[in-house]
């Protein structure tokens, strides 16, 4: 089975992706590199930078009987959405949906758009505001919700995968149905696994906005404040 896992950049998303690995792997199912021709970006990881129908299904025949865990930024249009939705009612595929509080999101944004003007890198480097990270925030709630709408998925929460991993890794287990011991997936994620990380502190927005900065956003994405 093909498992894509997806998260808002900066969202926590690629402790989610090692988590999940790390539990089929235990479960017997080996994350080996994706062919040349399925990684045209020459990512260290198993990544669809892009999402075709074709491309969907090429994947589907890499994973063959094992589970393939993939990452993934990408917004699915509907034809790809329409092929999913037949190859998951066959048990083909899923999906694994990462979720954070979208302030703690523009957070890290600029987090990493200070790190990347101080490196001369592009990447990230136009985030310099609240506003230009609202701003894109704001478009990449819109792709989530694609996700979020889709059969055989699996809703992870930021705070579950960051602390309290026992929550997440039990869901994944259930969810991917494979029964595995916890601690091996911890001690692969915190010392071994290259997850990202930045601050790792659990409700960023409250010690780092002000209050009218924290309501501003909650209005300018549309969301509600998360728990």
């Amino acid at each position: 089975m093909l498992v894509f896992s997806f998260g808002i950049p900066k969202s926590g998303s690629t402790l989610a992706f090692e988590l999940a690995k790390g539990v089929a792997r235990l479960g017997g199912h080996p994350q080996r590199p994706l062919p040349p021709a399925l990684n045209p970006g020459g990512h260290k990881v198993n990544f669809a930078q892009e999402l075709t129908v074709e491309g969907l299904h090429a994947l589907s025949e890499a994973a063959g009987a094992r589970i393939l865990v993939v990452k993934t930024h990408a917004s699915p249009g509907p034809d790809w959405v329409a092929a999913y939705r037949a190859m998951a009612a066959e048990g083909r595929v899923a999906a694994h949906v990462n979720h954070r509080d979208p302030r703690d999101i523009c957070l890290s944004l600029l987090d990493a758009g200070r790190l990347a003007r101080s490196r001369g890198e592009k990447a990230f480097a136009e985030f310099v505001t609240l506003e230009d990270a609202a701003h894109r925030v704001r478009g990449y709630l819109a792709e989530q919700q694609v996700w979020t709408d889709l059969p055989n998925r699996l809703d992870l929460q930021y705070d579950d995968c960051a602390f309290r991993m026992d929550t997440a890794i039990d869901a994944i287990k259930a969810h991917l149905g494979i029964a595995c011991p916890n601690w091996p997936v911890r001690v692969w994620v915190r010392r071994f696994a290259f997850t990202y990380r930045n601050k790792a502190v659990p409700s960023r927005y409250a010690q780092e906005l002000t209050e009218a900065q924290s309501e501003w956003l909650v209005r300018e994405l549309d969301a509600s404040p998360a728990g």
